[in-house]
């Protein structure tokens, strides 16, 4: 087994290099060992604000000074992609799905912080479906973590293409409350979203931005991001949503194709802020998520 890699970089290490090694470097589908630790350091980030603008219109954000609680996860896209291109990563990204997220905020991140991201790999998890990794990111502001994020992906088992798939528009072990007691909201999702998000992310997954490339790893269409299809949910809760110190869970379930009509659905829970979305014509359920203020 591999020992700890470290990378460091001043500045936000570039995606074309890094897509380049992914693409051309031939690693297993899964890890015949344990994935070593990785830890991955930007020293410097800041926030561009012509970028965040795009974010914003991509996924229905409105313009404040507090980023909204999902941008984080784009501007560590980059430390990323760095430590699943470098020769310590032991499995290929291709095919590898988010089927998690947890995101922990502290306080609200501003426009104009400034400070360090941190993400580290360490490990995987076999299960029946493949192996799952947790990629933990930190953002630091001042020395104090502000915000932080376990993305839980899986690479999957030869034979196991298209999504992974789970029960129920709204989960397993989830109440469903009454219909009088939610919160309905309808939207259209467009071909277009994947392409434009993955211009704004550097997510280039060909699964989101080419029917014929989604084909080949057994989607019938183009499919939306799963971090797109969070921070969309989100933006429609309203910023009254997320207090300014507050965990957001999500599960991802089936994936949107394109073109979709979803709806949004949320409730308030004991402990928290429920959402799921679901397509219009069916029960097939998209994401599940809780949003919970914490001390």
């Amino acid at each position: 087994m591999a020992g700890p890699v470290s990378l460091n970089f001043a500045s936000a290490p570039g995606l074309l290099g890094a897509y380049l090694r992914i693409l051309l470097t031939r690693k297993p589908l899964l890890a015949a060992e344990s994935v070593p630790r990785i830890v991955a350091t930007l020293s410097g980030f800041r926030v561009d604000r012509r970028h965040l603008a795009r974010y914003r219109a991509i996924c229905g954000e409105r313009e404040s000074e507090a980023l909204p609680i999902a941008y984080p996860h784009v501007l560590a896209t980059p430390v990323h992609l760095a430590m699943i291109a470098s020769d310590a990563f032991p499995l290929s990204l291709m095919g590898v799905v988010h089927i998690a997220n947890r995101i922990a905020l502290s306080r609200p991140l501003r426009i104009d912080d400034t400070g360090e991201i941190r993400a580290i790999l360490d490990g995987h998890r076999d299960t029946p479906r493949g192996q799952e990794l947790d990629l933990n990111t930190e953002v630091r502001v001042g020395g104090e973590v502000v915000w932080s994020e376990t993305c839980t992906l899986l690479a999957r088992r030869r034979g196991r293409r298209g999504p992974p798939r789970t029960g129920g528009a709204h989960g397993a072990g989830v109440a469903v409350p009454p219909p009088e007691t939610v919160r309905t909201q309808i939207f259209a999702v467009d071909p277009g979203t994947g392409r434009r998000y993955a211009r704004v992310s550097g997510d280039f997954n060909p699964i989101h931005v080419a029917d014929l490339a989604a084909r080949w790893f057994g989607f019938k269409h183009a499919i939306a991001h799963g971090m797109w299809s969070l921070a969309r949910c989100v933006a429609a809760l309203g910023a009254e949503a997320i207090s300014p110190s507050c965990a957001l869970d999500t599960a991802f379930k089936l994936p949107i194709a394109f073109p979709a009509r979803v709806i949004l659905e949320s409730w308030s829970s004991p402990e928290g802020l429920r959402f799921a979305l679901r397509d219009s014509a069916s029960e097939r359920g998209h994401l599940i998520g809780l949003i919970r203020p914490t001390p």
